[in-house]
């Protein structure tokens, strides 16, 4: 991935960046834009080393590879031309990201009313372990890897609600899973939670032929007093996750120690009452839900347009000093 440095302050790269300085017949916008061509079309995943955990890209082969480019006077001419046509773009991203957290707000205000009681309502309120029948913790455990197998499912891999094994793709051998999982084996509807790094990510099992990693807890509800369904939503829940904070220790990462998250105080309505309230609740989200996923779908097509203008721009697939922006990219190849 590339970018633009175009502040005035001083400043040195980080860890896993480099500063790239442009020859003088190169102007800078027109190489940014062809560096994301490059990332775009699987150019740089090319000159990369490794296949798992953190890639490194080999600069010296990236770097080797030959280039065509035109003139520094139409080099401007297309970065002129994609800064103008990206912004566009930019500011349709903007609003289809504001649409977004608003939704998300939303959904977090329907979820906060699902637990939200009167003190005449009379709902017990019990500290966590009366909701919770089986605790299974793989904190300070880690399996070795491999690269295929069983998926490994990591804090990184619990995230909105859900597991997502696309976040970090792990594995551990389909002849250890046994016993790596001897603390005990996943049930559908047991709830993950995240206990650091980051705290408080929520997720419900659906498929059980999984393994758990460090900084993953299983929560087993006890279906006599609480149903899986609303102690998953109530740690999703603002209540439950402010209690999940506010018990929470360190300074750099924060954690929680088992004793606290046992001590965690979750309502305990009736099970008929809990069952109504969540179906009510579901209903909404799912609407959420399906807004959410048209707009993430608009967004992938506007990124999806961006990276075939600029591939289209740099290549010289059209005329950028006669392109209005419109249409450009129809027929070309990305």
């Amino acid at each position: 991935m590339a970018v633009l440095f175009t502040d005035t302050v001083k400043a040195v790269c980080s860890n896993f960046c480099a500063h790239v300085k442009p020859s003088t017949d190169v102007e800078p916008r027109f190489l940014n834009y062809v560096f994301a061509t490059a990332y775009g079309q699987g150019l740089t995943q090319a000159a990369i080393k490794q296949t798992t955990g953190i890639q490194n890209l080999d600069t010296e082969a990236f770097f080797s590879s030959p280039w065509a480019y035109p003139p520094q006077r139409e080099q401007r001419r297309i970065a002129d031309f994609l800064d103008t046509e990206t912004s566009k773009l930019e500011v349709l991203d903007d609003r289809f990201n504001k649409l977004t957290g608003l939704l998300e707000e939303r959904k977090a205000a329907l979820i906060a009313a699902c637990f939200t009681y009167q003190a005449s309502d009379e709902v017990p309120v019990l500290p966590l372990r009366r909701a919770v029948k089986r605790w299974i913790d793989y904190r300070g455990a880690t399996p070795e890897k491999t690269e295929s197998g069983i998926p490994l499912v990591t804090a990184k891999n619990i995230r909105n609600g859900r597991i997502d094994l696309e976040a970090s793709r792990e594995f551990v051998a389909a002849e250890s899973y046994a016993d790596w999982m001897r603390r005990g084996l996943l049930e559908v509807n047991d709830v993950l939670l995240t206990t650091e790094a980051p705290l408080g990510q929520v997720a419900m099992v659906s498929d059980t032929f999984i393994a758990l990693a460090q900084r993953v807890i299983v929560l087993r509800a006890n279906q006599d007093v609480c149903s899986p369904q609303w102690l998953y939503w109530y740690l999703l829940s603002p209540q439950g996750q402010a209690e999940l904070q506010l018990r929470s220790t360190g300074s750099t990462a924060l954690g929680i120690k088992a004793d606290r998250l046992r001590g965690v105080p979750i309502p305990l309505p009736t099970l008929s009452e809990a069952t109504q309230r969540l179906g009510q609740l579901a209903d909404r989200v799912a609407q959420i839900g399906t807004l959410q996923r048209k707009l993430a779908a608009q967004r992938a097509l506007v990124a999806e347009r961006r990276q075939a203008l600029i591939a289209a721009a740099v290549t010289g697939q059209f005329d950028v000093t006669t392109a209005s922006g419109r249409n450009v990219t129809e027929g070309v190849s990305v």
